[in-house]
């Protein structure tokens, strides 16, 4: 995370504001033109300054992204419509959709149409009109963008023999009669192009502001690959191709891999559902052929959850938080093992909800200590003010925050150290995978989310006390099931602090104990490689 700064010399009419100074990737710098890129924070205050800065920097790694995409796609071809071998194709389907629509239940609807049928006079100023407005209304849909007049012209006849093809096969199965349309087979039943291409349709839900990261996102790094082997399995790259049947045949097939229940619904299910749902809205998809899909023996939550970390595991880890650490390891390191187990206990944050803090989270509001969580980092994008445990200030963590805010930097990690990864994967993200592997591979707790876990046991101790289920929701940020009135009104400060001060002490006795010295043992060859391995194999488990 970049950190602000303000120029030797002042721009005219902006003095003493605070500006945002970002390294562009070298992936990036082809398209940007630059390799440092400047904005203006708008702001002559420190403390704005840091809150703006984190939005700025997810801005402009938006923008580059965006930028990327573009590029993916190419120049932009001139507004040359749909192909001839297209228009005819959208004949059969249309001529498909209003027989179907009307076959399955003779006798309900065949008067009206055979009326429509014989009576309809395509003189009339309204039928043409009405057939002009069908035509533009498919083809923006099918391009995205309004049609040259010439597509329009060219649609609008195979658009109304496509209706009197369907009428005049509905009219015959009133009689009876269900042999296939001669005039459908001399259709093309194929495209040029994919109406809808997937992969393509992906890379749009992906660049979307709302999804995490973006293209190189945890979300995208996740489902591409559910995209790339949905495509490899229905053979084709078309999306408006695939129906309710297809999705269903995909679900058995992937529960026929193996794959948990859980997993399919979650992931192999929600990916094309997601982009799919994104099309529809975009008007480019008529129906979400994943809609309602549904996998059967996956249950919401388990009667006893084993998810969160037992007593003994807790104290084996909060132990370790006061023991002397290596002195291999970087002093930011040593403060998030330190501090960051002891935050996620008493919060219930998420992980990278604390390793991201910056000094100025961290404020005095109304007489209280208050972590606050930005929207940006947080989940829910939602700001949430968490007051700081009164056990937390008696082992003095704000005189900590207050070393970090005169060096000017995060609470735990440096800039400095940052190795020019992507920005879908910061540095405060890497600070949490660490505490992971220290909690696996040193303190050998491996049956739990070694960061998760707090959170599980957060909400198993708070049902134990008085404390009120909304405000707890919100201080884990969680959305409240408490009922409509549950939104109503602001969350106090003093309030939330009357309801942390409920929350029970963590008795480590460690903490009334000198810090033992670091015992530095040597591992044999074997057990290194031993344990490279076992690694390796969570890497690919996960």
């Amino acid at each position: 995370m970049p950190t602000p700064f303000r120029p030797k010399k002042a721009s005219g009419h902006e003095q003493n504001v605070y500006w945002i100074r970002k390294k562009v990737p070298a992936r990036y710098r082809a398209l940007v033109g630059k390799t440092e890129v400047w904005r203006s924070l708008k702001t002559t205050d420190r403390r704005t300054a840091n809150a703006r800065i984190a939005v700025a920097s997810v801005e402009l790694e938006r923008e580059w992204e965006v930028l990327a995409l573009e590029a993916r796609r190419g120049p932009k071809a001139p507004k040359a419509g749909l192909a001839h071998q297209d228009l005819f194709a959208i004949q059969r389907e249309t001529h498909i959709r209003i027989r179907d629509a009307h076959i399955a239940e003779p006798g309900t609807g065949f008067g009206a149409l055979r009326w429509l049928a014989l009576t309809e006079d395509d003189d009339d100023p309204g039928v043409e009109e009405a057939l002009d407005g069908w035509a533009r209304e498919i083809l923006t849909r099918e391009l995205g963008e309004p049609p040259a007049e010439a597509q329009v012209e060219k649609l609008k006849p195979l658009l109304a023999d496509a209706r009197k093809g369907a009428y005049g096969d509905v009219f015959r199965a009133s009689k009876g009669d269900y042999k296939e349309n001669g005039k459908l087979g001399e259709l093309p039943k194929t495209r040029t192009k994919p109406k809808v291409d997937i992969m393509e349709a992906f890379e749009l839900y992906c660049s979307q502001p709302r999804i995490k990261g973006g293209l190189d996102g945890p979300t995208a790094k996740r489902w591409r690959p559910v995209i790339e082997r949905f495509i490899e399995w229905i053979k084709h790259r078309d999306l408006a191709r695939v129906t309710p049947q297809d999705a269903v045949r995909w679900r058995d097939y992937m529960i026929s891999q193996g794959i948990a229940p859980k997993a399919v619904r979650d992931v192999w299910l929600a990916a094309p559902r997601s982009v799919a749902t994104h099309m529809l809205n975009a008007l480019r998809l008529e129906i979400n052929p994943f809609a309602g899909i549904k996998v059967e023996g996956v249950k919401a939550w388990k009667e006893d959850d084993e998810r969160g970390f037992d007593p003994e595991q807790a104290l084996t880890i909060l132990s370790a938080t006061v023991a002397t650490p290596s002195h291999l390891i970087s002093a930011e390191m040593k403060a998030a093992r330190r501090w960051v187990p002891w935050i996620c206990a008493y919060t219930g944050a998420r992980v990278n909800e604390i390793t991201s803090l910056l000094p100025s989270d961290v404020q005095q509001i109304l007489g209280h200590w208050c972590f606050v969580l930005r929207p940006e980092l947080t989940k829910g994008k939602r700001l949430r003010r968490v007051p700081v445990h009164k056990h937390l200030l008696d082992q003095k963590f704000i005189a900590y925050v207050e070393q970090r805010r005169k060096l000017g930097k995060p609470l735990f990690y440096d800039p400095v150290r940052a190795r020019g990864g992507k920005g879908a994967n910061p540095q405060w993200h890497k600070v949490a995978e660490r505490l992971g592997e220290w909690v696996r591979d040193t303190l050998k707790i491996t049956d739990v989310q070694p960061n998760h876990g707090w959170r599980h046991l957060w909400r198993e101790i708070v049902r134990g006390t008085k404390m009120k289920p909304e405000l707890c929701d919100y201080m884990c940020g969680h959305e409240s099931k408490s009922g409509t009135g549950a939104r109503y009104g602001k969350r106090k400060v003093p309030v939330l602090a009357k309801e942390m001060a409920l929350f029970p002490r963590f008795k480590v006795p460690a903490l009334n104990r000198p810090p033992a010295p670091l015992k530095r043992t040597r591992r044999s060859p074997q057990q290194i490689a031993a344990d490279k391995d076992d690694r390796a194999a969570r890497r690919t488990a996960a």
